[in-house]
């Protein structure tokens, strides 16, 4: 090999390493020069924004403002879907529910109740109806999926 192209290639080797080491360097050294750059007040500390009272003669607790408002309509819930919500989250807790006829689980995808019927489906669905109905009123067949 030539000892002239030895030349050029340590050359730009160097040169890109140069470069490199620049571009790692310069926003490091930006930083610092921002962080010196601090308030002063007028006895010539710095001042940090967690240092500084705003008025220390003021008891925190004298100014204290109501929030009465908070931003949100307040609406009130019919006593029919609260009761219904207070139905599920009651059989929610209480599954999976293992019967002699079917058995119920709760999908948190799907937010319903998986029901499993056992043999024979015919009467296992009429005891859950019936279970449901008196057990849970408000709760329709739309949220109960059969298996």
């Amino acid at each position: 090999m030539d000892n002239s192209n030895i030349k050029v290639y340590l050359g730009i080797s160097f040169a890109l390493i140069v470069l490199l080491i620049l571009i790692i360097v310069i926003p490091f050294s930006n930083k610092k020069t921002s962080t010196q750059n601090s308030t002063t007040n007028s006895t010539g500390q710095q001042i940090f924004p967690t240092s500084v009272e705003v008025n220390p003669s003021i008891n925190p607790g004298q100014n204290s403002i109501p929030a009465d408002f908070t931003g949100v309509a307040e609406e009130e819930l019919p006593p029919q879907v609260i009761d219904t919500s207070l139905q599920k989250k009651d059989l929610r807790q209480k599954t999976p529910l293992d019967l002699s006829t079917f058995k119920i689980d709760f999908d948190y995808g799907e937010d319903k109740f998986i029901v499993e019927l056992r043999d024979p489906k015919d009467q296992a669905k009429t005891e859950f109806e019936s279970w449901r109905t008196s057990s849970y009123p408000g709760l329709g067949s739309d949220q109960f999926l059969f298996k």
